[in-house]
This record gives structure tokens, C-alpha cells and sequence, in this order.
């Protein structure tokens, strides 16, 4: 009997714990669930912030608030980012992307395409699957004013050390959305 008891137990348990986990994903926004599934594609070190609270993602020229906003950074990496002459400080790469509906394509596509050259930062199209096209600009590339610790991040820094440390993110990225094509 305290056999059959303790059976019951581990499948009871079991189906409860399949139950929680089930409703912890289904309870996910589809969102969510891509920010979570690029996660595990990133190289080791970096994190990916999801972000989409509507008034708070931001937008470049000529687009509106994304449906979400995803932030990476790696405080595990530095490059130095030259503020003056004689005067540099630590930035950690970082890089944004917003993530536009698929529905909107033609609109997000004339937009880059008529602020391509006039712009100082143009959104540039980063990616599409079936659901987003990703966007991003030169300045969400090793940027952001917001200050973490003792360190201040860069503004769109594109130097090769800059560039070096964020490739492995870049291509990391490249192989997640080309598979989602």
C-alpha cells in the first residue's frame, strides 16, 4: 500500500510540475517567447533585455514605437571609447533592435529607403521572418547614455575594437534570423 502511495505521489507531482511548466510558457506573449529563444542563441556573456512598454521603446526618424524592443549587452567586455583628445572610457558593446510587424512591411521599407541618405542615423532593416522585420540604426550599435556602474556606454561607436568585440553578437544574430527566413 505505501508503494502504490508513494507511485501515486511521483505521478501526481510529476503532472503537477508538467502543468506549471505548461502555464508558465502558454502564459508567455509570442513576444516573449522569441526573445527567449534568441537568448539561447546569443554568445555566452551577452544578455538580452526585452522591452515593451508602449512610451518607453523608442523609435528611429520617421518610424513609429515597435511592437517590442530588444537590448543586448555583455558587461563581461569592454572596448574604450575616446570622449576627448588624452581621454577615453570603458563602454560595454551593446546593440538594439526593434522589432516592427511583418504587416507593416511596405511602409517600414519605403521609410528606410526615403531617409536612407538625408539621415544622420537611418533606421536600417537588420532582419525579417515571417512575423517581424527587425530594425536598427548606426547609433543603437555600441550605444546608449545611460550609465551602469562606473560605466557609461558609447555613442554608436563603430571603431574595428568596438566592432571586434560585438561581432561575435552580430553573427550569432545573423545565424538566428537566417534560420527563421
Amino acid at each position: 500500500m505505501k508503494k502504490l502511495f508513494r507511485i501515486c505521489a511521483v505521478i501526481f507531482t510529476a503532472i503537477v510540475l508538467k502543468c506549471a511548466a505548461a502555464d508558465g510558457e502558454a502564459s508567455r506573449s509570442p513576444a516573449e517567447g522569441v526573445a527567449a529563444d534568441i537568448q539561447k542563441h546569443i554568445p555566452a556573456g551577452w544578455t538580452c533585455s526585452f522591452i515593451s512598454e508602449k512610451g518607453k521603446m523608442g523609435h528611429p526618424d520617421g518610424l513609429e514605437e515597435p511592437l517590442f524592443r530588444l537590448d543586448f549587452v555583455n558587461v563581461n567586455l569592454t572596448f574604450q571609447f575616446k570622449i576627448k583628445p588624452g581621454q577615453s572610457q570603458p563602454v560595454h558593446p551593446n546593440l538594439r533592435l526593434h522589432f516592427h510587424a511583418s504587416a507593416d512591411r511596405e511602409r517600414i521599407l519605403k521609410t528606410i529607403e526615403s531617409l536612407g541618405d538625408d539621415n544622420a542615423y537611418p533606421p536600417i532593416l537588420f532582419a525579417e521572418t515571417k512575423e517581424y522585420l527587425v530594425v536598427f540604426t548606426p547609433i543603437w550599435q555600441n550605444n546608449s547614455s545611460e550609465k551602469i556602474g562606473d560605466t557609461t556606454w558609447g555613442a554608436g561607436v563603430h571603431t574595428d575594437e568596438a566592432n571586434k568585440v560585438i561581432a561575435p553578437l552580430m553573427q550569432a544574430l545573423k545565424t538566428y534570423f537566417d534560420a527563421k527566413k
